[in-house]
């Protein structure tokens, strides 16, 4: 998540300390704030369905309907953000960043995704300890909780050693603590590879080629995998213009707006589709890469995701969104449910939803001291070390 759920100011072409105002100021042009729009109305997407199909689907079972499950599709959400993850990781390489980029970016990740984990993880223990987490009560009345309660009742030092390292190795060990995060281990390895196979790119005949056919072999084992290598393509397509560029002759109608429409409707099918049929992480992948081509191909929604006022703010809070809403679902929405009890209707489960999402936003935005913490701190463990 990101990180699946980097924050905006990760998305930007790589420039070093000594870098002159000039270098910065390319950076800045040169940032795909369409990634960064993308991944926080996939965010807001994953809160969504955690807040409505999750929480209340089983109690209620038109909140679980066929016509809205493209707009909260979570695992697809997921596979989204490890594309726009290898889109916007590889972005600062193929703008220039080279091998000082990856080294830099490689000793940033640790640090850059830890450290808001940490935060969360601390916060749970804390509402634990003042007796606030009241997941357990609330999934007897709202039983879709159940399939997302973490484990309780942990000490201080097996929280942190999943925070520190099981969330990357085993996360699943102890509950787990955050379950939301069982996308961290693909996050991981998925960015490392990545700057790997950057690494060996300037060595590579036909780079693009060779990317392409090892993210077609990953899909068969492990296509959370691929989906990175994927991204880093539709990244390069973009930055070099080729995503933006006309459709051949014979494919020009693919550029019309009732094509687009077309598309659009199908895209939204199949997400559908994906979500009630329970698709495997394969359909996830090659769905989530066509969404995010299509978003950086078509120029109005590409500006809406980078200029409109709500997807640069969703773009802001992408990764604490992502991290603090299970800690609002561990609290407050459980005390409501719990103070509803057997008297819940559907009026009422959905003003409880609607609570959960703005109290969630309210809660990422206070949760981004942290986040700037957490570059802040990447950054100069990567100048330390490069010096």
């Amino acid at each position: 998540m990101s990180d699946i759920l980097q924050s905006s100011d990760d998305i930007h072409v790589y420039s070093s300390s000594a870098s002159s105002a000039r270098a910065e100021a390319r950076s800045s042009r040169l940032r795909l704030r369409e990634l960064d729009g993308l991944r926080g109305w996939a965010a807001f997407s994953v809160l969504l369905f955690h807040s409505t199909w999750q929480t209340f689907g089983e109690n209620f079972a038109v909140l679980r309907n066929s016509w809205t499950a493209g707009l909260v599709d979570g695992s697809l959400d997921v596979s989204v953000f490890f594309v726009v993850s290898g889109a916007a990781l590889s972005a600062p390489f193929f703008a220039g960043g080279g091998g000082e980029y990856i080294l830099s970016a490689a000793l940033r990740r640790y640090i850059r995704l830890t450290t808001p984990i940490v935060a969360t993880v601390l916060l749970l223990i804390l509402a634990e300890r003042l007796g606030l987490a009241r997941l357990g009560e609330a999934s007897h009345i709202a039983s879709g909780l159940a399939a997302i309660a973490g484990e309780t009742g942990l000490s201080l030092a097996q929280a942190l050693k999943w925070a520190f390292c099981n969330v990357y190795t085993k996360p699943f060990e102890w509950g787990p603590v955050l379950p939301f995060l069982w996308t961290m281990p693909w996050e991981m390895v998925g960015s490392l590879a990545l700057f790997l196979l950057l690494a060996c790119y300037p060595a590579m005949k036909r780079p693009e080629r060779s990317i392409a056919i090892g993210a077609c072999f990953l899909m068969l084992l492990f296509p959370y995998l691929a989906a990175f290598l994927f991204g880093a393509l539709i990244g390069k397509a973009r930055l070099t213009g080729a995503l933006a560029a006309p459709a051949p002759r014979r494919l020009a109608f693919l550029d019309t707006l009732a094509a687009k429409i077309v598309i659009a409707a199908a895209l939204y099918a199949l997400a559908a589709w994906s979500m009630t049929a329970g698709a495997a992480p394969h359909a996830h992948v090659i769905l989530a890469v066509a969404i995010v081509a299509v978003a950086l191909r078509w120029r109005r929604l590409s500006d809406f995701l980078a200029e409109n006022a709500v997807s640069r703010f969703l773009a802001k809070i992408s990764f604490p969104l992502y991290l603090v809403h299970y800690v609002v679902i561990a609290t407050a929405t459980s005390a409501l449910i719990v103070f509803a009890g057997n008297r819940i209707t559907l009026p009422l489960a959905i003003a409880i939803s609607a609570a959960t999402i703005l109290l969630s936003v309210v809660a990422a935005v206070l949760f981004q001291p942290v986040e700037r913490f957490a570059h802040a701190a990447s950054r100069r463990f990567a100048a330390l070390v490069l010096e």
